[in-house]
């Protein structure tokens, strides 16, 4: 008789930040509904996701009490294992609330497991940082390297792992599981209806699209002081976008339907970016998590509103690569960009994304991907993903 394998009995979930909170949650509704007593500890932005995701935090916790809380929900829940997200350290908090349950949790001998939810500033997570002279972009502080880990680190792929092999990681730290995350996307993909891209353009805020226009969406997000060097602002980029779109439009007489999408919180420079002069382009600004609850005619999904859409563009966001799951065509735009960074490098090495790093080549590219003249590759996400993470709790 095959021994059926054990769930486990207390866990902890906890995640700070909107992608933390994104790849935690399928986790966390799996668990419960195989019977385990779960409790979960919300922080920033991670709280608004949790609700996208459907998921309801036990506790929110506080700016100035998350690390005293945190350690408090620790010891009275007294849980099996740590589930946590990933989040970078600021100047607001030296040490990211994430890091505070793996240290807390090592001394009293309980698993911690922390999911990776995208490639990238792999050391920075489980690093000390420090701003550099001049501007707010955090670097790694000398000998901190590697300072704060987890007992296992759930990573998405090989890729994944040959990268943070490369940077000193322990192997027997490292776990390719997927991201539960990117199974969620799959899976709520799969359940749109064909006629979900007219029921979104049908809803009051996209009024005045031609229904019959391409629609692009521009997934805006804010990078001012993090890459003071970086040759671009989120406002110079989306301001060159609008322009462009609305100049090839004119020329080529194609109908276009932008949907901009800012940051839930901080959009101030998107706002300013969007307000810019379009007279042959349909525009609208809007992100539904902003409203959610106080305009329910205008609710809609991140999945619903990626799979509307013909085009997805932004700089360097995970909504790139969601959009890529769900097999969408994707542009990264950085005009100008300093030739040292290379963000979200696997998307553009795997030729699953178009890069573009100069304006006079927007329009044209543009223009080639919304009439199928360039084909990208396709990206898959493992299944199972939420299984593998609950196998390395137990």
């Amino acid at each position: 008789m095959t021994r059926q394998k054990r769930i486990p009995e207390r866990i902890l979930v906890v995640a700070s930040m909107n992608a933390g909170a994104e790849a935690v949650s399928p986790v966390a509704e799996k668990l419960r509904e195989k019977g385990a007593k779960v409790k979960i500890l919300s922080y920033r932005a991670a709280t608004s996701s949790f609700k996208a995701m459907g998921v309801k935090p036990d506790r929110i916790l506080e700016k100035d009490s998350y690390v005293r809380d945190a350690i408090k929900e620790l010891s009275a829940f007294q849980p099996t294992s740590v589930l946590t997200g990933t989040q970078i350290q600021d100047e607001e908090h030296p040490l990211t609330l994430e890091q505070v349950l793996w240290r807390t949790s090592a001394g009293i001998n309980i698993e911690s497991v922390a999911i990776l939810d995208t490639w990238g500033n792999y050391v920075e997570r489980f690093s000390d940082l420090k701003p550099l002279p001049g501007g707010n972009k955090l670097t790694i502080k000398k000998g901190t390297e590697l300072k704060y880990l987890p007992d296992k680190i759930a990573i998405i792929d090989e890729f994944a792992k040959k990268e943070m092999l490369a940077l000193g990681f322990p192997e027997a730290v490292l776990e390719i599981t997927g991201s539960p995350y990117f199974e969620h996307v799959l899976t709520e993909a799969e359940k749109l209806a064909p006629e979900t891209r007219a029921q979104l353009l049908s809803k009051p805020v996209f009024s005045e699209f031609d229904k019959d226009g391409k629609l692009i969406v521009f997934m805006s997000d804010d990078i001012e002081g993090f890459y003071p060097d970086i040759g671009f602002t989120e406002k110079s980029v989306l301001q060159s976008f609008l322009k462009v779109m609305d100049e090839i439009t004119a020329a080529a007489g194609a109908k276009l339907n932008v949907i901009v999408r800012p940051h839930p919180f901080r959009n101030e420079n998107a706002r300013e970016a969007y307000e810019c002069e379009t007279s042959n382009i349909a525009k609208v600004f809007h992100n539904p998590i902003t409203a959610r609850g106080e305009d329910s005619d205008n609710e809609y999904s991140m999945e619903e509103l990626l799979h509307s859409a013909d085009l997805v563009v932004g700089t360097f966001n995970n909504p790139l690569i969601t959009a890529k799951l769900m097999g969408k065509t994707v542009l990264s735009y950085q005009p100008g960009l300093n030739e040292k960074y290379n963000f979200q490098h696997y998307l553009h090495e795997q030729d699953l994304v178009t890069k573009i790093t100069e304006e006079g080549k927007l329009g044209g590219t543009v223009l080639d991907l919304l009439s199928g003249d360039v084909i990208q590759k396709t990206m898959e996400a493992a299944k199972g993903a939420t299984d593998r993470i609950i196998r390395l709790l137990d």
